[in-house]
């Protein structure tokens, strides 16, 4: 398992709200760019950037998070804990890193080993949704154990390339939510489950 605490300590420093500066072009590059170096430290290899699909997947992201965002302020905190899944959903439609150098060793476990760049992309976005939330809410998240299950990596790679949305399922699965499997990247939709 990674140390989300050590991610957490790495974001860039920002003098305004985690949320707000995650929505800023800016922060969010640096606060990529910084956690790629930091996870390819950990593994053991390097990561090269694509701006312009980091820049089309933020855009994207913000986008969506527009269009539904709820108008009932009592959704608040549920938005706050599903924002992060279509941020995850974004950067695997794009998928804006690969590993250039061989791997020497992988510290945080399997899952990164078997797919480097979508852990990486979990990674990130797990640790700004934990950062922010411990500063809006002075609440820390919990991580289900399928963090660290291979199955359900393979899994979540392999729906992911037929359809992206599901990477926003596996990070409410990482969460410790179920999902609505039919629409997962759909705040509306999240309580509809159809079995």
């Amino acid at each position: 398992m990674f140390d989300l605490r050590q991610l957490i300590s790495n974001l860039p420093p920002t003098n305004k709200p985690l949320r707000i500066a995650a929505r800023q072009l800016h922060w969010f590059r640096t606060a990529f760019e910084a956690h790629a170096q930091l996870c390819g430290e950990l593994m053991g290899c390097r990561f090269q950037i694509d701006e312009l699909k980091l820049a089309r997947a933020f855009v994207r992201w913000l986008k969506n998070i527009e269009q539904q965002r709820p108008a009932q302020k009592t959704e608040r905190r549920e938005f706050f804990d599903f924002a992060p899944s279509l941020m995850l959903s974004e950067l695997i439609a794009e998928m804006p890193l690969i590993a250039t150098a061989p791997r020497q060793h992988v510290g945080p476990g399997p899952a990164a080993e078997f797919w480097p760049e979508g852990y990486v992309a979990t990674t990130f976005c797990l640790t700004v949704y934990a950062a922010t939330i411990d500063q809006e809410f002075h609440a820390e998240i919990k991580i289900d154990q399928v963090i660290d299950d291979l199955r359900s990596w393979w899994s979540f790679r392999e729906n992911a390339n037929e359809d992206t949305s599901y990477a926003a399922g596996f990070f409410q699965k990482v969460l410790g939510n179920e999902p609505n499997w039919a629409m997962p990247a759909n705040f509306a939709a999240r309580r509809h489950n159809p079995g």
